[in-house]
């Protein structure tokens, strides 16, 4: 009997060891876990940057868009056809393609009143969506408001100058003799005379009037030119009948 109780309780004995050895280990391994766990220093809080604004859209108002922010020059976003009466007093028309440059001269209302470069100039007007007319415009006037201290005082507009009758005949006369204008020369011209001011383009020109006779389809034809004068000087001759630019 007594050898039966001993291996009894070295049987119990075992069995305890069992159940306890994974238990203590656990136990050890939570105290390394929390003692690994306290030796951690807290990482330090990062500083928030603070958040910028957001950019304001910049809506334009073109009423405020004077000539001094106009560029030289704006591109066409669509396909435009002008039509126009030719020399001879035909229609006509001139293609436009998106990407044609063209001269911008004045706003009326959302529209950009233009005139086309090269040798035919023809005035027309457009949406002004329908160019990179803002596009041009709207940094320019951003920099103006970011900087008013670099906005320059206009400068003041000179006295016009205005030519008597006789003075003007000299100007006209001086202009074809030295070929400024290819249309005619001087020895086609059946009268010079002094015409009316004229209003062109917005502004007031004194004018010449010339009377030529040209070689037509239809034969000799009388032709009439008109001199614009600007200052006492020629800025550009136009036909009589359509008011184009003459080369």
């Amino acid at each position: 009997m007594t050898n039966v109780g001993t291996i009894i309780l070295l049987v119990v004995c075992v069995g305890v060891g069992f159940v306890l050895e994974p238990l203590m280990m656990s136990l050890r391994g939570d105290r390394k876990a929390d003692a690994t766990e306290t030796k951690k220093e807290p990482e330090p809080e990062k500083k928030r940057e603070p958040a910028l604004p957001p950019t304001p859209e910049f809506e334009l108002d073109l009423r405020m868009v004077t000539a001094e922010f106009f560029p030289e020059k704006v591109s066409l976003k669509e396909t435009i056809s002008i039509g126009y009466v030719d020399r001879d007093g035909n229609n006509a028309y001139k293609d436009l393609k998106p990407g044609t440059e063209v001269k911008p001269l004045r706003l009326e209302g959302n529209d950009l009143v233009y005139e086309t470069l090269g040798t035919v100039l023809l005035e027309s007007k457009i949406h002004v969506d329908k160019t990179n007319f803002k596009e041009l415009v709207i940094p320019v006037i951003m920099e103006r408001l970011r900087n008013p201290e670099t906005a320059k005082e206009p400068e003041p507009e000179p006295e016009p100058v205005f030519l008597e009758a006789t003075a003007i005949l000299a100007v006209i006369k001086d202009s074809v003799e030295a070929g400024k204008v290819t249309e005619f020369k001087a020895e086609q011209v059946t009268e010079w005379a002094v015409g009316a001011d004229l209003e062109f383009d917005g502004q007031m020109y004194q004018t010449g009037l010339v009377t030529f006779e040209a070689q037509t389809i239809l034969g000799t034809q009388q032709q009439k030119a008109i001199a614009l004068i600007k200052n006492g000087e020629l800025a550009r001759w136009v036909w009589a009948k359509t008011k184009l630019e003459m080369r």
